[in-house]
């Protein structure tokens, strides 16, 4: 039969042994992931010259947050595509495997309207006994979690907090640290271990005139007052708590998170607000 797919290669000059071993992981991580949200596992192998490939799911479509603001999503539809990509992570999650680069690149949205997840090549399966991943140093620093940066064990946590981060930008438009524009690496890596991240309300309105708010509040169908009336109070604490610097503090599991923007917008209490003085 004939069908479209995406191919990927090792490419050159990489550690042949080390990417090698990856890539045979990933290639039965992939093949035991069978979700609708997922892009699946179509075929592995390796070529001639010994290199390992994969022929995985083609997804036609775009990011997540470029689909969102293309089709001017309110907060409401996009905290639901987002709880499918919670739901997506969980599943992996339940099979003892972490993602470990959760980004708005990674996470598409079909032609069909449907949220795929790609790209497990630096997921690891989670030891069964230990619950932890090896700390090998891969990542993204604008969406790596604390630990990661600081080259500690990799759990659960990480997607959690990578999942924060992608919620943060797809209802402010806006990332949560303050950077300087060509920041390299090491900059973001300097910003997630050290600046503590606004409340999405205030970062969306930090000059209420500036154009670029306005346009922001305008994909999201509402004006600034409104998109920072909306974030105010449950969503700011939805966010904060999955962006937590101590992995401990965030939410337990992705099934938590997910629960908590389900009782958002059924108006129901969020468990991020409970256990405050107040």
């Amino acid at each position: 039969f004939t069908q479209k797919v995406a191919i990927k290669l090792i490419r050159s000059g990489w550690d042949r042994d080390e990417i090698s071993a990856r890539f045979r992981t990933e290639r039965q991580i992939l093949a035991n992931l069978q979700h609708p949200n997922i892009a699946h596992l179509i075929d592995g192998g390796v070529t001639a010259e010994g290199h390992p490939w994969l022929a995985l799911e083609y997804v036609e479509g775009v990011d997540l947050r470029r689909h969102c603001d293309e089709q001017n999503l309110n907060l409401k539809q996009r905290v639901s595509l987002f709880i499918a990509v919670c739901e997506a992570v969980a599943y992996a999650h339940a099979r003892l495997i972490v993602h470990r680069d959760l980004k708005p690149s990674n996470i598409m949205v079909d032609t069909a309207g449907e949220v795929k997840l790609l790209d497990f090549g630096i997921a690891k399966l989670l030891d069964a006994e230990s619950a932890q991943t090896t700390a090998l140093q891969v990542f993204t620093p604008e969406y790596a979690a604390p630990e990661q940066v600081r080259g500690e064990t990799v759990t659960t946590a990480v997607d959690i907090y990578a999942l924060g981060v992608v919620l943060y930008e797809l209802l402010t438009g806006r990332y949560p640290y303050k950077l300087s524009k060509g920041s390299n690496p090491t900059e973001c890596a300097r910003a997630v271990l050290d600046q503590v991240p606004k409340r999405p309300s205030q970062a969306i309105t930090q000059n209420l005139k500036d154009p670029e708010a306005a346009t922001l509040a305008a994909h999201r169908l509402l004006s600034p007052h409104k998109l920072r009336r909306e974030l105010q109070g449950d969503l700011d604490a939805i966010i904060m708590k999955a962006l937590r610097k101590e992995p401990a503090q965030r939410y337990t599991s992705v099934q938590e998170l997910a629960g908590d923007l389900g009782a958002w917008l059924q108006h129901r209490p969020v468990v991020a607000r409970s256990g405050g003085w107040r």
